[in-house]
Order: C-alpha cells, then structure tokens, then sequence
C-alpha cells in the first residue's frame, strides 16, 4: 500500500475575534493552495463570544456564518453558544456553517443527539475518508436547556468503530472538554481514534501533548495561532508525525471572501436591530454599577410582568446602556441589555430577601466580577406592588419582610442562581425558564406596553428546574 498523507489545519476558541479568524482563513487557504495531498480545516469550538456585538446580538450566528466562509470542514459544539442560549440555537449554527455541528455526548429530553448537530462525520478529502466526532464539555446549566450528558467514552467508542466500519482511513476527535479530559480519554481510545484535536482550555501546544495515549494538539485561542497536523497511513496503520503551531498575526491579509461575510453579518444585524418594538413614555437611564438604576428597575419590571410574582429582582450587571423615552428600536433594546440571563423563579423566606438586599445593596458586592459574569456585578434593584428599598433595607407594604414568610420572587437565573452570589444555595423549587434571554423579554414587555395589551401568561419556552 502506498503511503498517503493527510494534513488537518485547526484552531479553537475564536471567542468573537473576527478579523483574527479571517487571517487565519488566509493562512489555511494558502496552504491548501500550495499542498500536495489532502487537508481538511476544524474548528475546536467557541466561536461565540457574548462580549463582542456580533456575536451577543445574533446569539453566535455570525460566528459561524464566518466559519463556513471560511471553509471550515467540521466544528464541534462548544459552550460559548450553547451555555448562553441552549440547544434551539444548533439548528441556526448548521445552517449557517452550512453542516451539522458536532456533538456525540449530549442527548435531549429523548434521549437524541439534540436537533441540528450530529455526533459525528465521514468525510472525504482526496483518496481519503476521515471520520470525525465531536464532544464537549458538560455544564449544569445544561440541565435547564433538556440536555442530558450521554456517557462520553461509551459514545466515542461507538462513534469510532461506526466511522471504522463505515470505511474510515483516519478517525478524529474534535474536542471542546479541554486539555486534562483529552488526556484522561485518550489512553482509552488508543486503536479507535488517531488524533485528538482540542480546545476549550486555550492551550497552545506545540509539538503536541505529551504522556497521552494518543496525540492530542490544540491552537491557544483568540484567532492568534493555527494549528498543524500531519499524517501518514499505510499498510501499517495512522501515525502523526508531526504536530505544530504557528503565529498568525496582523502581517497576514484577512481572507476577503471572510471580510465580505462578515460585512454582510453586519448589514442583517443593522437592518434587525432598526426595526421598532414599542414606545416608551418616560426615560429610562443607566446609572454605574453601585448607583440606582433606573433601565434595570425597568428591566425587573419586564420580568415581573411576564412571570408575575411579589418581587422582582435584577442586578445592574445586565444594563449597558439607557433607555431614551419615544419610540424605541430593537437596537435600542439590546443596547440596554444584551444579557443571556434566563428569567428564574423560586419562593424566598423573608430572611433569604432581606439578606439578599443587604448584601445587594452593598458597595462591595457591586464591585464583584467573575469571568462568567463579564463585568461587575452592579447593585440589587428590587420592584413590586408597595415594595421599597432604600438604604439596603426592603420594605413589602409598609414592613420588613415577614423572617418566617415565603415570598414568590421574580428574577434571572444569576441573581436566584449559584453565580449571582446572594444565596448560599439555589432554592429547591427555582425554574429557570428557557429559552428566551432577558432583552427578548424586555422588548416583549415593552411591544405589550405600547399596544395596552395585559402580559401573555408566559412567553413560549422549556421552563426546567436548576
């Protein structure tokens, strides 16, 4: 048999870095240009970045518009995405990728590999046919979307010897479970699966992973480095007989047809966002984050009239910006809060809220950041029929809450859940309600408002405990 050779370019974890992801579409498209024998671009997952624009406001679809136009031949699910806006949104990244995502350890309430990705996939490049799997990692939060982890050896073992017995020459796992997974697996899938192509833990290695099973590589992250695998397969088998990554910066030209895309991304989303949703007849502005504000009362005010409750609370984490009064736009709206916070709903003990506002209404706590939070925390605002806080003291009618008394409240899934940091646990009836994000909710509020319409009962979704 003569020896064939396969090379995979790679990288992970773009998070919303563009322009960095077009330089190293013309990085790839020159190499494949140039080479000889067949070659296939992945894609580690993470495109989606909630602090860049494009990205929040098409909940990640233009990340992966970029990577079809990029000619990305497989991407695995990553959590950029699905952590922030569940599974609804994998039908829309397939489409726009123009091919499935990749996922084999996830299953929805059926217990199916969730609609719109796919465990795996044979491809053929030249003489060659790859099958590639996907997996990724697994959060709790994934509990309030359906999702259930399937066990992800078993399945990866099932997803090989399918590919195998499928006439695979060369079988990969993309995978977004990060680098210390990639290794704990990899002695396990030795004979099954010929490289590990990784990210989510932003590792750049080059030369590769040592003391794994199986080679594993994965690119940094940011759109800064791209990454190269080569193989070789004979009679004898697959063997990697090299691994490695190099820089692309600035002094690369972006690939045009990527910045035509992303030009085009930027035109629907103009043309979206300059749509009106509804009239408001007093401003509403923002204030910094240890300030009352006025946009996040109005937001707390949007969450309790879609899940009516005693009180709704919200943070300042969720509002960037004011609210003018007049008619508003889309792009208004999401200017104020592009948060993909969830609306919540629990029973509170009135200690549990007077604690949550004394904590809430501190200085300190409106300091408070953490990654996943993506700026601080900003000061607890809290609204409701003859509710009223000042001072970091809540009155309900008049009074202090009632200590043994329990309370419907109204909130997100930060200030009710673990990130938020107000409760030293989630309280045991919390329903986190999927899949609408707060500013879908906000501009509801707001079309119901102008139109003098009374709120729906709820809005359509998959509410589910946490």
């Amino acid at each position: 048999m003569t020896t064939r050779t396969l090379e995979l370019l790679h990288w992970n974890d773009v998070h919303g870095r563009f322009e960095g992801l077009a330089r190293l579409s013309a990085r790839a498209r020159q190499i494949r240009a140039e080479a000889d024998h067949p070659m296939l671009v992945l894609d580690g997952g993470d495109v989606e970045e909630s602090s860049v624009r494009l990205s929040a406001l098409t909940k990640g679809v233009a990340g992966w518009r970029l990577l079809g136009a990029a000619g990305v031949d497989a991407a695995v699910v990553g959590n950029g995405g699905l952590f922030r806006y569940g599974p609804g949104q994998l039908p829309h990244y397939a489409e726009a990728l123009g091919s499935a995502p990749l996922v084999c350890d996830l299953t929805d309430a059926a217990g199916e590999t969730p609609a719109g990705a796919a465990p795996y996939r044979l491809l053929k490049t030249g003489d060659l046919r790859v099958g590639v799997i996907g997996i990724t990692d697994y959060y709790s939060a994934y509990d309030d979307f359906g999702l259930a982890e399937r066990g992800r050896l078993t399945a990866c073992t099932r997803a090989a010897r399918t590919l195998r017995a499928d006439g695979a020459d060369v079988v990969v796992m993309l995978s977004h479970a990060g680098l210390e997974h990639d290794r704990g697996v990899s002695w396990h899938l030795r004979g099954l699966v010929d490289v590990i192509v990784g990210g989510h833990t932003h590792h750049l290695l080059d030369g590769g992973a040592p003391e794994s099973g199986i080679p594993i590589v994965q690119a940094g992250c940011y759109a800064e480095h791209l990454g190269r695998v080569r193989l070789e397969i004979d009679a004898d088998g697959v063997r990697v007989v090299d691994m490695r990554v190099e820089p692309v910066g600035e002094d690369v030209s972006p690939d045009p047809v990527v910045l035509d895309e992303l030009a085009a991304c930027e035109r629907d989303l103009d043309a979206w966002l300059a749509e009106p949703v509804g009239v408001l007849d007093q401003a509403a502005p923002w204030a910094e984050p240890g300030e009352d504000s006025p946009v996040a009362r109005l937001l707390a005010q949007a969450l309790l009239s879609t899940y009516p409750a005693e009180l709704g609370l919200v943070v300042g984490l969720h509002c960037t910006a004011g609210l003018a009064a007049g008619t508003l736009t889309r792009g208004d709206v999401w200017a104020a809060t592009s948060s993909p916070g969830n609306a919540a709903t629990c029973t509170l003990t009135g200690a549990q809220l007077r604690r949550m506002v004394r904590i809430g209404s501190s200085r300190e706590y409106a300091a408070r950041s953490r990654r996943a939070a993506r700026g601080r925390f900003g000061r607890l605002h809290v609204v409701g029929d003859g509710v009223t806080q000042s001072d970091g003291q809540l009155m309900v009618g008049g009074k202090p809450p009632d200590d043994e008394r329990r309370y419907r409240v109204t909130g997100s899934d930060f200030e009710l859940g673990q990130y938020g940091e107000l409760l030293d646990s989630p309280p045991e009836d919390l329903v986190v309600h999927t899949p609408e994000i707060l500013p879908e909710l906000l501009e509801a509020h707001l079309t119901r408002a102008s139109a003098g319409t009374p709120p729906d009962a709820r809005p359509a979704g998959s509410p589910s405990r946490r």
